[in-house]
């Protein structure tokens, strides 16, 4: 009962505290001790927008040309960067570059035919592209698949100096056909 007491009593303060914290007016804050970020102006905004879109556009054209180690020097290799793809979570850069060096051999045709880049900018250095695509594929002995539907999303951060690729996201309709595509037939 002597805790209840104490906070009934600092009950008064607890919301002073709260109501001042919640009702914070950024234009209120003197100069140098404002802590947000300054807003975007729709220059700055166009440029992040661009430099995103830049990096999505140089990833999906190196891989049309099956050059996966040209389209991955856009990713990052820091720890904290993460890729997936249909649900399957690569653990590093270097795990989905053996993925990728597996698969380039493999491959007679390959072309995503983007849609759209629908750019949203995150701050000053930071977007997310997300690009509806439709896949052509042909992987040596198989079918060529032809107008596979898959999205893909990339978070586009500026980090030592340069725009890289943080985290993918691969996201295809019907999976299944895909894999088929690529799987060599039972011997």
């Amino acid at each position: 009962m002597h805790m209840l007491t104490h906070t009934v009593r600092r009950a008064p303060l607890l919301l002073a505290v709260l109501t001042a914290a919640c009702s914070h007016d950024p234009s209120a804050t003197s100069p140098g001790n404002d802590d947000s970020p300054a807003p975007l102006t729709d220059a700055r905004r166009s440029a992040v927008a661009h430099e995103a879109q830049a990096v999505a556009k140089r990833i999906l054209d190196y891989s049309n040309q099956i050059d996966f180690a040209r389209a991955m020097q856009d990713y990052s290799s820091d720890p904290d960067a993460r890729y997936v793809e249909n649900g399957v979570l690569f653990p590093s850069l270097d795990a989905l570059k053996k993925e990728y060096d597996e698969l380039g051999p493999t491959l007679e045709v390959l072309e995503n035919v983007p849609d759209a880049y629908d750019v949203t900018v995150l701050g000053p250095e930071a977007a997310v592209v997300t690009v509806p695509v439709h896949l052509r594929i042909k992987a040596k002995g198989r079918p060529e698949l032809k107008n596979h539907p898959y999205v893909w999303s990339v978070v586009v951060q500026r980090r030592n100096g340069r725009w890289q690729a943080v985290q993918t996201h691969e996201s295809h309709v019907d999976y299944e056909k895909l894999v088929e595509a690529l799987t060599p037939p039972a011997k």
